[in-house]
């Protein structure tokens, strides 16, 4: 007797194994965490190896992008340094105002202009007149001229690379995120065909009754 509860037991176990029933939330986790392993917990592995093979290329496309940028945040800087004397390591506010002015002596014409239209004309203030020429004005030594117009052209190219590769970067975040979405929501959906499909049977369990020296049979169904 106590063989064959052994050998029941032993085909309720299997059973429970080959024919579990999946969860859903288990496989949403999974490709929130690695798009595809959702998948792949569902079985399907071509569509989870696709949701890999994507992510990884968004990665490695994002990462790309920033160590491009980054290539040519250093080129502008020493391109400037070297042919403007700009100095180096300055805040990108800085180098977004030698992007727009020729030189440093436009840029304080301009500024000396406004503050003078804005705080001696109109308000009759010329203490605010000084505190703002003194926070926006550009001193000697972080002054700056392009000789010719071709080579500031040739800074301003660089610097718009600069921004095309922080707008790639963040489409390619943006993709990370949609792939992701995609998978979560697709894992979800190939779990419940799974538990719907002839693949899942249903959940067979074996219990000895040593009591009634016998065996208690319970099967287990969703529909």
């Amino acid at each position: 007797m106590k063989k064959i509860v052994f050998i029941f037991l032993l085909i309720a176990v299997s059973l429970n194994i080959f024919g579990k029933e999946l969860s859903v939330k288990k496989a949403m986790l999974y490709s929130a965490v690695v798009p595809g392993l959702g998948e792949m917990y569902s079985q399907k592995y071509s569509k989870g190896a696709v949701f890999l093979a994507a992510e990884t290329a968004i990665i490695f496309s994002y990462f790309r992008m920033q160590s491009e940028r980054e290539w040519v945040i250093n080129s502008y800087k020493q391109y400037a340094f070297s042919i403007a004397g700009v100095p180096k390591d300055m805040e990108d506010s800085y180098y977004q105002l030698i992007q727009n002015y020729a030189s440093s002596e436009e840029y304080n014409d301009d500024v000396l202009r406004d503050a003078r239209n804005y705080y001696l004309i109109y308000n009759t203030d010329p203490e605010g007149y000084a505190a703002y020429l003194e926070t926006h004005l550009i001193p000697d030594e972080n002054s700056w001229h392009w000789d010719n117009t071709g080579e500031w052209i040739k800074y301003i190219d660089l610097r718009q690379k600069k921004q095309d590769y922080e707008i790639y970067s963040n489409f390619a975040f943006a993709a990370a995120i949609i792939n992701r979405v995609m998978s979560i929501i697709d894992s979800a959906v190939e779990v419940k065909k799974f538990n719907r499909s002839g693949q899942y049977l249903g959940k067979l369990t074996v219990q000895p009754n040593w009591k009634k020296k016998g065996i208690k049979i319970n099967y287990e169904y969703r529909f």
